[in-house]
C-alpha cells in the first residue's frame, strides 16, 4: 500500500463516519415511528451503542472501572455528556421529519459553532481559554452567511411561491422555524458535551472511556425516562373504556408485555433498524482513534464535510424510507460557505 494511500485512508475514515451520521438520524425517526416513542427509540440505540463501546473498550484497554476517589474528586458536570447526549439524539429524531436531513446537519452544526467559541472564550467546563480572534470571528461570520444561503433563503422563497399561488402557510410550515431554533439549542449542548466529555477522557486518560461512560449514563437515564412512560401509558390504557369488540374483563397487557411487543416489532422490521446505535459507537470511536492521528482540528472539518454530504444525500435521494427533498444550488453554496467558515474556525 503506498504511502499516499496510508495518509489519506484516515481522511475517507473522517467522512464516511461523518457521511454516516444524518444516517442514523433518518434509521431512528423509522425507530420512533415504530415504536411510537422519540425515547424508545433513543433507548434502543443508545443500549446497541453502548454494547458495542464496551465491547471496543474490552478489546483496547481491558477495563471499565473508575479510579479510586474519582467520584469525588471531579465536579458534577463531568457527567452531564451523557445527559447532554440523550436530549441531542431525542432532539434529532423530533427535528428530521420536520426539517429534512440537510436541516438537521446544519442548524446544530450553527449551534456547535456558536456554543464552543463561548466555552473556548470564557474556559468553561474546564477548557483553555482562546479569546476569539479576527480569523475566528471571519469564520463565525461566513457560518452565518452559509446557513443563511442554505435555510433561511431558500425558505423564505417557498413563502413567496406561496404567497403568488395564493396559499396559506399549513402548520408545519409556520412551525418550522421553532424547529429551526431548536436545532441550534440542541447544537450548543453538543458543544458542551464534545468539552465534557474531553474534560473526563483526559481526567481518565481514555477518550474511548469517556465515551463509553457517556453512553452508559445516557442509556441509564433513557431506561428510567421509558420505564415512567411506560407506567403512565400502561395506567391510561387501564382508565381507558374497552375499545368495540373488547369485554370488560379483559385486562390492559403490563407495561413489559407491552415493551416486548414493541421490541418484537422491531425484530420483525428491516435489519438497518438495528444499526442506529452502531453508527453512533462508530462515530464517537472514529474521533476518538482520528483526532491523535489528523489532529483535532482537521477531524473536526473533515467529520463535519461528511455530516454535510450526508445530509445532503439523504434528502435528494430520500434515503432510509425519508421524505425526498430537492437539494437546490444555493443550499450546496451555502453548504460550502459554512464548511469555510467551520475551516476559519479550526485551523487559524
Amino acid at each position: 500500500m503506498s504511502g499516499a494511500l496510508i495518509a489519506v485512508l484516515p481522511m475517507l475514515l473522517g467522512v464516511g463516519i461523518g457521511f454516516a451520521l444524518p444516517l442514523q438520524t433518518a434509521i431512528n425517526a423509522q425507530l420512533r415511528a415504530v415504536l411510537s416513542s422519540p425515547f424508545r427509540a433513543s433507548l434502543v440505540s443508545f443500549l446497541v451503542g453502548t454494547a458495542a463501546l464496551w465491547i471496543i473498550l474490552a478489546l483496547n484497554e481491558g477495563g471499565i472501572g473508575l479510579p479510586d476517589g474519582f467520584l469525588q474528586s471531579e465536579p458534577w458536570w463531568i457527567w452531564l455528556g451523557g445527559v447532554f447526549g440523550v436530549l441531542f439524539l431525542t432532539g434529532n429524531i423530533l427535528m428530521f421529519p420536520k426539517l429534512g436531513g440537510m436541516q438537521t446537519v446544519v442548524m446544530p452544526i450553527l449551534g456547535q459553532i456558536i456554543a464552543s467559541n463561548a466555552i473556548d472564550a470564557a474556559g468553561w467546563f474546564g477548557v483553555s481559554r482562546h479569546p476569539i480572534s479576527v480569523q475566528r470571528l471571519l469564520g463565525i461570520v461566513l457560518a452565518f452567511i452559509g446557513v443563511a444561503l442554505a435555510v433561511v433563503i431558500p425558505d423564505i422563497r417557498a413563502s413567496r411561491s406561496r404567497r403568488m399561488l395564493n396559499q396559506s402557510p399549513d402548520g408545519a410550515a409556520r412551525s418550522r422555524w421553532m424547529w429551526q431554533i431548536l436545532g441550534v439549542l440542541l447544537g450548543m449542548l453538543g458543544a458542551s458535551q464534545t468539552a465534557i466529555n474531553g474534560r473526563l477522557g483526559s481526567e481518565l486518560g481514555s477518550a474511548l472511556h469517556a465515551s463509553f461512560i457517556s453512553f452508559l449514563i445516557g442509556t441509564l437515564l433513557l431506561v428510567l425516562i421509558v420505564i415512567i412512560q411506560e407506567g403512565f401509558t400502561h395506567g391510561r390504557r387501564a382508565d381507558a373504556r374497552p375499545r368495540q369488540g373488547q369485554t370488560a374483563s379483559e385486562p390492559a397487557p403490563s407495561a413489559t408485555a407491552a415493551f416486548m411487543n414493541r421490541l418484537a416489532v422491531i425484530g420483525a422490521s428491516p435489519w438497518w433498524f438495528w444499526i442506529g446505535g452502531l453508527i453512533g459507537a462508530t462515530y464517537v470511536f472514529g474521533n476518538a482513534f482520528l483526532a491523535p492521528v489528523l489532529g483535532t482540528g482537521l477531524t473536526v472539518i473533515i467529520v463535519l464535510f461528511g455530516q454535510i454530504c450526508g445530509g445532503l444525500t439523504v434528502d435528494q435521494f430520500g434515503l432510509l424510507r425519508a421524505s425526498k427533498r430537492r437539494v437546490t444550488g444555493i443550499q450546496i453554496v451555502g453548504a460550502v460557505i459554512l464548511l469555510a467558515g467551520i475551516i476559519a474556525i479550526r485551523l487559524f
